[in-house]
């Protein structure tokens, strides 16, 4: 299949996803008005200084000229509002939108923001959601039901694997530097659990735009050389973390099926992760997870202290973790799903 990708190229799911299709022998190009690696081998879209809601349809006069050259059987356009506005403006069809979570779970009461996902929605031949609760959210904004999959991109289960030793005490952070994870709670949460223990140290993975700020923030919180921010890593090096790590947080406010919660559970570190919806499609508190309520440093505290002190139930949770990732996680199958709904949208012979 000739695949028109239109994503963000500088984020680490495109790159995975263009990979993939790629090394199926499809031919994927990614057309992103952000500027990624090299493997991504993104085409360069015009990005004008303007809010996003003018900066991705002024890209389309140029993404359009490059859809001509390039003759794609499948628009397969990722985030709702903007890069799925771009593929709904595009006026191709077949139209593939993949929802990533927040674009549609915190679309909250804001009237425009409704409109324009009711829009691309109502326009997508076929609509992907990684959870449950992002299928109903996309449902409940016009998306038709029977157009609709829900299919969690999965983790190569080769990479993500337990280290052949781990650290006791070592926490860490895979998400990015931005509000919607709330990092500082995660820093307020390790802050009272360090001065309890003095074998607990943190790592801190990813960046972002509050990156500066964390770390100031860390350094009055936090005791000398017992944490690190060690920035972007690739997936080798995240892989080795998290496959040494004690436990894997994530103080998220809002979230669709994290792949980094599911590289954490493949991975054998025990998920302290926020009470929300998505997280509890996957794990259950005292069954493969310790919950906390999202912002509430002091009960993530306490849910890190509950997971560092029960070795019985961690060997319990690593166990089930891996089954679970195993049985519905598994990325070339889960992926080869959806390259079978790819298929079924192009036709045969393509």
């Amino acid at each position: 299949m000739k695949i028109a990708c239109l994503s963000n190229a500088s984020v680490i799911h495109t790159a995975r996803w263009s990979a993939w299709f790629r090394g199926r022998g499809h031919d994927l190009r990614v057309y992103s008005l952000e500027r990624g690696p090299d493997a991504v081998r993104a085409v360069a879209l015009p990005r004008l200084p303007l809010p996003g809601i003018l900066r991705y349809p002024l890209a389309l006069p140029a993404l359009a000229r490059e859809l001509d050259h390039f003759g794609p059987d499948l628009i397969d356009a990722h985030y709702v509002p903007n890069y799925g506005l771009l593929g709904a403006l595009s006026g191709r069809h077949p139209l593939a939108v993949t929802a990533w979570g927040s674009d549609l779970l915190r679309v909250g009461a804001d009237p425009v923001r409704r409109w324009r996902a009711r829009w691309v929605l109502g326009r997508a031949d076929l609509v992907l959601a990684d959870a449950d609760n992002l299928a109903r959210a996309a449902r409940a904004l016009g998306a038709r039901a029977e157009r609709v999959r829900t299919i969690p991109w999965g983790v190569d289960l080769t990479l993500w694997t337990p280290a052949p030793a781990r650290e006791d005490g070592l926490i860490v952070s895979t998400r990015m530097h931005e509000d919607l994870y709330d990092i500082p709670t995660v820093l307020r949460a390790a802050a009272k659990v360090m001065s309890r223990h003095p074998w607990v140290h943190l790592v801190v993975a990813g960046d972002g735009a509050g990156r500066a700020a964390l770390e100031a923030m860390a350094k009055a919180l936090l005791p000398d050389a017992r944490y690190r921010f060690v920035g972007r890593l690739d997936g080798g090096e995240l892989a080795a973390l998290l496959g040494r790590a004690h436990i894997y947080i994530s103080a998220a406010r809002s979230d669709s099926t994290s792949l980094s919660l599911l590289e954490a559970m493949a991975a054998g570190a025990l998920p302290v992760v926020s009470d929300l919806e998505a997280n509890h499609e996957w794990l259950a508190e005292g069954d493969g997870a310790w919950f906390f309520p999202a912002g509430k440093s002091d009960e993530a505290a306490d849910a890190l202290e509950r997971a560092l002190t029960d070795p019985e139930a961690a060997a319990r949770a690593r166990a089930a973790n891996r089954r679970v990732v195993e049985s519905r996680a598994d990325r070339d199958r889960n992926m080869a799903r959806i390259e079978s709904e790819f298929r079924a949208l192009v036709g045969p012979g393509r």
